[in-house]
């Protein structure tokens, strides 16, 4: 990590309900931001998804 470059870690969990029934995911993401512009931009972005039984296909806006 130097001067523009801010590396991140941070755990997350949301909610998804479809049919009557809510499943929910977790899990924890890493970014590595270039802070060295006028806005922040994500030069790396690993997702981990944490969640043990997934019912079906997750649309990527759940993660």
């Amino acid at each position: 990590q130097n001067a523009n470059t801010v590396k991140l870690r941070f755990n997350w969990h949301t909610m998804s309900v479809r049919y009557n029934h809510t499943d929910h995911f977790c899990g924890t993401s890493f970014y590595t931001l270039d802070v060295s512009g006028a806005r922040p931009l994500i030069k790396e972005k690993k997702v981990i998804l944490k969640t043990d039984y997934i019912r079906h296909v997750i649309d990527v806006y759940h993660v």
